[in-house]
């Protein structure tokens, strides 16, 4: 057994190696990203580049796992009755995105605007036909459109990361209005993470509380008709606030919503 001192000492080490290793691949990506810019978007050109990212986050959780940064244990699975599906996740970290693409092998993300500008990033979105948050009504109909066409769409509707330790803020109910214009169902993902490991207001480099656990739960799915999306936006805020007891009770969400079994084993 390790003194202590020499944990963190490695603990240390292995952190920053982590952001340094993280930090090459992604440029590496980028620049592939960037040298196949010359083949046309197509649908087909976006689900190849989501695949070399889901390879590329795959590696980084294998990664993490490997030398005991993080305990990740996924619960339940993604759907996979339905082609389209819109999955609305929690955001305690800047790491949550990782743990769902590296499960999801096709699947399209919503992201920061910056991002575009971002070089380790921006080129690899663009690619794989991620969509920024400032869209508007475009951005509501884009990814409508993709859903409808089978994609899986990933949302963090709070808007930005959790303070750390606190509940899930209010969800923004664009993620319902998407699934029901898309006639689609939305799947809950419910992430905890008990460290502050890039939470929010939190600087990358400065050394977060290590080893982290981070548990994620596929949860239910909910369909509904496009005229209760309202409805549906309010039941997953309290699911996301723990309160389980209609879902658990009734099998239902709301009044028009249904709950539909995903299942308990791991993808």
């Amino acid at each position: 057994m390790y003194p202590p001192t020499v944990i963190t000492a490695l603990q240390s080490l292995g952190y920053y190696l982590t952001l340094f290793l993280f930090t090459v691949v992604a440029l590496a990506l980028n620049l592939a990203c960037l040298l196949f810019g010359w083949i046309p978007p197509s649908d087909r050109a976006e689900r190849f580049f989501q695949r070399l990212i889901h390879r590329h986050f795959a590696l980084f959780v294998w990664w993490i796992s490997l030398i005991r940064l993080f305990r990740i244990e996924y619960t339940g699975r993604v759907s996979e009755t339905h082609d389209g599906l819109v999955l609305v996740a929690n955001h305690p970290g800047l790491l949550d995105i990782t743990y769902l693409l590296a499960r999801m092998p096709e699947a399209v993300c919503i992201f920061k605007p910056a991002i575009r500008r971002n070089p380790l990033l921006g080129a690899a979105a663009r690619r794989a036909g991620y969509l920024a948050s400032d869209g508007g009504h475009e951005l509501v109909r884009n990814a409508a459109a993709k859903v409808a066409a089978g994609h899986r769409l990933i949302l963090f509707p709070e808007g930005t990361r959790t303070p750390h330790g606190e509940s899930p803020q209010p969800f923004r109910p664009g993620f319902a209005l998407i699934a029901a214009r898309a006639a689609t169902p939305v799947q809950l993902v419910r992430i905890a993470c008990d460290s502050n490991v890039l939470t929010r207001g939190r600087p990358w480099w400065r050394m977060p509380e290590l080893p982290a656990r981070v548990e994620i739960e596929f949860g239910p799915v909910l369909t509904s008709t496009g005229a209760d999306w309202q409805v549906m936006a309010r039941e997953v805020d309290a699911w996301f606030a723990g309160q389980r007891t209609v879902l658990a009770r009734n099998g239902r969400v709301g009044s028009r919503c249904r709950l539909e079994a995903t299942g308990t084993a791991g993808s």
